[in-house]
């Protein structure tokens, strides 16, 4: 509810979607768009993470800075508004196929960006959504636009995407296993363990980045494939030091530390005080922001043209099929218990 008071009257009517029948626009009062939620939910979120994220969005509203271990609230809540986002859509479209995770068994698990503009002289107020009103939303929540009052976001998270970029191993190749759709094995890389430099696929100039890798090698115990992930190369670089003395100790996500440019090159963020200026991007309106994202999308969720398929003939129902792969894969990889749903699947890489 915060939100809603610090982008205007919590009951203004705004347009929360279009009817997928009627093509009208639903129109309703903003404070009436929310969801049932179990009470540990509600506390957890409530409490801690939302009470984080409104102090971190009240000062980028005043074009203030952001200590790093802001920005790591700021990305938990990014994942929990997408994440939720995708759970109200599939609840109000009654979609077929029932989510099999929630917001805790997929918010800060896997590697995510947020692309940042502060303009300090726009005092307009509201928020809208952008980039979730698509099928490739709908079956892998990877990404959205986000607008509130002066500040433009967006926020990606996908399996391994920003990897490959922070100088980490990542899933180069992925295989559903044909006897169970529901496990995978991957093929893991690395490109040597340098932070690249060259991010501007997702750079928008005069923005500011704010990322994380993420990663999972429980999977790679058998064959020491975890010595990838963690060695001298990695260890210096996660968020925090891990203590691993036994195999089960590698089954867990591991976080790197912050990564960002807002000193001007991309680097790792080491000091949880040091603080981060936010900037404006140069082409700072909504266009060029949905543009981006959708760029993003083509290039790291549905990477049709890396594939060498270029025939729009060809390119709708490869969609069609990729949409439930993709979204198999999500839930399969939010392999992860939660509090709120009993059932989840296992992910074998």
């Amino acid at each position: 509810m915060w939100m809603l008071r610090a982008t205007g009257d919590p009951n203004r009517r705004i347009r929360i979607e279009i009817d997928p029948i009627t093509g009208q626009d639903v129109i309703r009062p903003a404070s009436t768009f929310h969801f049932p939620a179990c009470r540990p939910c509600n506390e957890s979120y409530g409490k801690k993470l939302e009470a984080q994220a409104k102090k971190a969005m009240e000062a980028l509203f005043a074009g203030k800075s952001l200590q790093v271990s802001q920005c790591y609230w700021l990305l938990d809540w990014l994942d929990k508004v997408r994440i939720g986002l995708w759970l109200a859509y599939n609840t109000l479209h009654k979609e077929f196929s029932q989510p099999k995770f929630r917001i805790d068994q997929r918010l800060g698990k896997k590697d995510r960006i947020a692309i940042i503009s502060v303009d300090p002289d726009d005092d307009s107020k509201g928020f809208g959504f952008g980039g979730i009103d698509n099928n490739i939303f709908r079956t892998s929540q990877a990404g959205m636009y986000l607008r509130i009052n002066n500040i433009r976001i967006l926020s990606v998270s996908f399996e391994n995407f920003i990897s490959r970029f922070a100088g980490m191993p990542y899933s180069k190749e992925v295989f559903a296993l044909a006897e169970d759709i529901n496990q995978h094995r991957a093929s893991i890389a690395c490109d040597g363990y340098e932070l690249k430099h060259d991010w501007r696929e997702f750079a928008l100039p005069g923005a500011t980045v704010v990322a994380q890798s993420i990663f999972w090698p429980g999977g790679g115990i058998s064959d020491g494939r975890w010595r990838m992930f963690l060695n001298s190369e990695t260890v210096s670089r996660l968020r925090r030091t891990p203590r691993v003395s036994k195999p089960e100790h590698l089954n867990r996500f591991f976080q790197t530390q912050l990564i960002s440019n807002s000193d001007g090159s991309f680097r790792y963020h080491g000091d949880p005080r040091k603080r981060l200026r936010f900037g404006k991007a140069q082409a700072n309106d909504d266009a060029n922001f949905a543009k981006a994202l959708y760029v993003i999308y083509l290039k790291h969720v549905l990477p049709l043209r890396d594939m060498g398929i270029e025939d729009s003939n060809t390119t709708e129902a490869l969609i069609d099929e990729l949409h439930k792969v993709t979204r198999l894969r999500e839930e399969s990889a939010a392999h992860i218990p939660g509090t709120c749903v009993p059932e989840y699947s296992q992910l074998v890489s």
